[in-house]
């Protein structure tokens, strides 16, 4: 029976992910579509969460497809050595927020800032007051104050003081989150994980701006709260694509596959982001956001925000590729966002940032 072999290998690797997913969930946590039910999730299913749920993933699914090649569109999850592949890389993502050599290094600013952004009563000039002890924070910040995503007028912003009378004090916070979570998703590398990489960079910084945009704009949830959550779970992701490259690379002979490295990413981004961000001693709202987002018929404001984020981030970078038209995405955004004049502005902001060369580095 020659199928059997291929069968057993898909058995095998969805296995192996689920039952590293379920090992990740804190204690007393409930499991999707247990009797258990998060604070938030709706019953019965609201169908446009449901409908976002949907689209965000199988953006990504195409998205992270395509630095595969056309061998990517088809590859299968197969055979014991990429089931090694994926035992692997749970037991080092397992290891993320307890092994200081697995978790990324918290950013030396973070505590001091996260502080005074959290601070209602904390002025644009005291938080940027902050950043400029430290200059190449600085300088990285007002890269990103004068790139297509972030810009609000055609002057050049060339300090930190003209970025806050720019942006004002909610835009700085945001700012502030970009400039300090970008070091942090290491070097991209070379070859097909290398291309990864670099395109969940992008996507990241994508998606958590239209996330915040979409929370500023009626979403209910703190715009700099939504955002950081956003570059947490691309910090997820780049953890994720980082190990499953090591193992690979371990196994010069296997063909690195798409449906394996999508079924890690899908699976363990946000609850990695979650171990990282509860190591960071990053808020409690930001902790809420993570685990609402991995609920998929969760209604917490926060989660649709990124939700909605993601899968514009997808669709904008899928059309740019050539994999998708404009009409076709705006109509899928359509679907899952009631606010079209919010779909349009977001749109426009995301393609213009493309067109201008993607994301600052």
């Amino acid at each position: 029976m020659p199928w059997l072999l291929p069968l057993l290998g898909v058995l095998v690797v969805v296995g192996l992910a689920w039952a590293g997913w379920r090992r990740a969930r804190p204690r007393g946590a409930p499991a999707r579509g247990g009797g258990r039910r998060r604070a938030g999730a709706g019953f019965p299913p609201d169908p446009t969460i449901t409908a976002a749920s949907t689209l965000r993933r199988d953006g990504l699914r195409r998205l992270h497809g395509l630095p595969f090649g056309a061998a990517g569109e088809a590859a299968t999850a197969t055979g014991s050595a990429h089931a090694a592949v994926v035992a692997r890389t749970v037991e080092a993502l397992q290891k993320v927020g307890s092994d200081i050599r697995s978790t990324p290094r918290r950013p030396g600013l973070l505590p001091q800032l996260t502080r005074t952004v959290n601070d209602p009563h904390a002025s644009g000039m005291a938080i940027a007051g902050i950043v400029a002890q430290d200059p190449t924070l600085a300088a990285r910040l007002l890269k990103i104050a004068n790139s297509a995503l972030y810009r609000v007028q055609s002057r050049p912003v060339e300090s930190l003081e003209r970025a806050v009378a720019s942006v004002g004090t909610d835009g700085i916070r945001r700012l502030v989150a970009a400039a300090l979570v970008q070091p942090v998703m290491g070097a991209p590398g070379e070859g097909v994980f290398g291309e990864l990489a670099r395109q969940v960079w992008t996507h990241t910084e994508l998606s958590s701006a239209a996330a915040a945009e979409h929370a500023r704009r009626g979403g209910g949830a703190d715009a700099f709260t939504v955002q950081l959550a956003g570059l947490m779970v691309g910090l997820g992701s780049a953890v994720v694509v980082r190990s499953v490259r090591e193992q690979y690379l371990r196994r010069p002979a296997l063909v690195p596959d798409a449906e394996v490295t999508f079924a890690l990413l899908d699976g363990w981004s946000v609850p990695v982001a979650r171990r990282i961000a509860r190591q960071w001693e990053l808020s409690d709202p930001l902790g809420s956001v993570l685990d609402a987002l991995q609920e998929p018929g969760s209604a917490a404001t926060g989660a649709r925000s990124l939700r909605f984020g993601s899968a514009a981030a997808s669709m904008a970078m899928l059309c740019r590729a050539g994999g998708l038209s404009a009409d076709e995405a705006l109509a899928r955004l359509a679907g899952i966002e009631a606010d079209a004049e919010a779909v349009e502005s977001v749109w426009r902001r995301l393609c213009r940032s493309l067109e201008e060369g993607g994301t600052p580095a």
